[in-house]
């Protein structure tokens, strides 16, 4: 689509939120919702996009970096007629079509708006207004039409006799405008009314009045228009947000047991026959491979996951990479900078920090690796230990290839163990290790013959 420039209202603070964050910056599926509008604007090729802001600017603008937007800071929320002339010096060399999108209204996909865009260049309207109906229309500003169908007018809650409240059909704050048509009446709407603001909506009076053609799309798809104003609103759309996700993940080949208790953010990208036990959160921008399976009750999250690899139940993976045919898990903790490369084998209650594991290596019990460089064919016991840090800063441990680590083993970093050496169970290594070397750091054991006994015998004596 051409010759489009969109508006994204995006600056109110959201009382009934109550919250001290502005209602835009609440997350759904992971991103922030104004990253919403923002992706819709993109896909139907927007010639401009400009996102109107007030309470919080700098936090929302920083939510916006990197996003091709015009960003117009509204001093004083005066309404939505008001905020949209504040967008507009942003597109004046605009020709065309001019669409008005919410920052709180985040369920809207460029096909419902592709649909509107339609509608309005069949009907050469003026103003083409998104509506619905809905069973509960409290809130919303109510679609007025005359006994022909057509549009008369929109009537906010406020303004409203209980005859016009009792309508179903409602405005969802989304217009398709001609921009001349657009720059021309902006200047003419006026705040008489209850809320003493500028409302967009009067622009459609006043195409009326001007004998131009206004008129109103209505939709189905009632919950893509939901406006994000309250916590349960929040908590609905999510709802909707991750259903959509999760059912896109399945139709590209994904097999989810049970979707409704697994959480995949927008944006994470999974292979195909990746299949995904209940209770599993997937966040940030995660990658998984082909062929994985990942089992319940796990958090994977900013993690590029390779194909082939099985991740088993209860284990948080942070930042982390995991290469093509590797195992992690169960009760494993992947924290940030740890590398797996293929065939790793990361077992029970493992932790990893910062650590890179070469290929074919493994850790299957009880161990803790911190800012460690561990080759690969490497075998590492139980209860093995990195002491990296010593109260002040962070050393590393680095182990070669090949090398057998017994178990209850600590490397009191820095320390290097060269290729093939050999760490004898219940060791305590502060010194590097030659390649191919033993290195065996235990006090000599004693045993005392019949001191058990005669420990007794003097017991009973007392």
């Amino acid at each position: 689509m051409n010759n489009i420039a969109t508006i994204i209202l995006a600056a109110g603070f959201g009382k009934r939120m109550k919250s001290r964050v502005a209602k835009v910056l609440h997350p759904i599926a992971g991103i922030p919702m104004i990253l919403y509008p923002v992706k819709v604007a993109e896909e139907i090729s927007s010639e401009r996009t400009v996102v109107v802001i007030g309470h919080q600017a700098d936090k929302v603008r920083d939510v916006l970096s990197g996003k091709d937007v015009d960003i117009v800071h509204q001093a004083e929320q005066k309404g939505t007629a008001d905020a949209v002339k504040a967008g507009m010096d942003a597109i004046s060399g605009c020709k065309g079509m001019s669409l008005i999108l919410c920052g709180d209204v985040p369920l809207i996909t460029s096909e419902t708006i592709s649909d509107l865009i339609a509608a309005h260049e069949k009907e050469h309207a003026s103003v083409m207004v998104l509506t619905t109906c809905v069973e509960d229309p409290s809130g919303y500003g109510r679609v007025v039409r005359n006994s022909d169908g057509s549009l008369l007018r929109i009537v906010e809650e406020r303004d409203a006799d209980n005859e016009i409240r009792a309508i179903k059909e409602v405005n969802t704050g989304i217009y398709v405008f001609d921009s001349g048509f657009l720059s021309d009446i902006i200047y003419e709407i006026r705040s008489e009314n209850a809320q003493k603001e500028f409302y967009l909506t009067d622009s459609i009076e006043i195409g009326i009045k001007k004998g131009l053609r206004v008129s109103a799309y209505k939709t189905g798809k009632t919950e893509e228009v939901i406006g994000i104003n309250s916590r349960i609103e929040l908590a609905r759309a999510e709802e909707f947000m991750r259903r959509r996700i999760n059912n896109g993940h399945m139709l590209n080949g994904v097999t989810l047991i049970n979707p409704e208790i697994i959480y995949i953010d927008m944006g994470v990208s999974i292979g195909q026959d990746v299949t995904i036990y209940p209770g599993t959160i997937i966040q940030g921008d995660t990658t998984i491979g082909e062929s994985c399976t990942i089992y319940s009750n796990n958090r994977i999250a900013d993690s590029r996951i390779g194909s082939g690899v099985t991740i088993k139940d209860s284990c948080v993976i942070e930042g982390s990479a995991i290469g093509d045919g590797s195992q992690v898990g169960p009760f494993a903790h992947l924290r940030p900078g740890s590398i797996l490369g293929k065939n790793v084998r990361i077992g029970n209650y493992v932790e990893l920090k910062k650590a890179v594991v070469g290929d074919g290596s493994k850790a299957n019990h009880l161990t803790y690796l911190g800012d460690a460089e561990i080759g690969s064919g490497v075998n590492i016991g139980a209860g093995t230990i990195t002491c990296n840090y010593d109260g002040w800063e962070k050393h590393k441990t680095i182990i070669g290839d090949n090398v057998f680590v017994g178990s209850d083993v600590q490397f009191v970093a820095p320390v290097k163990i060269g290729d093939g050496a050999f760490i004898a169970a219940g060791s305590t290594v502060t010194k590097d290790v030659p390649p191919g070397a033993l290195a065996i750091s235990r006090a000599k054991q004693e045993n005392r013959e019949g001191w058990v006994e005669q420990r007794r015998k003097k017991k009973s004596r007392k």
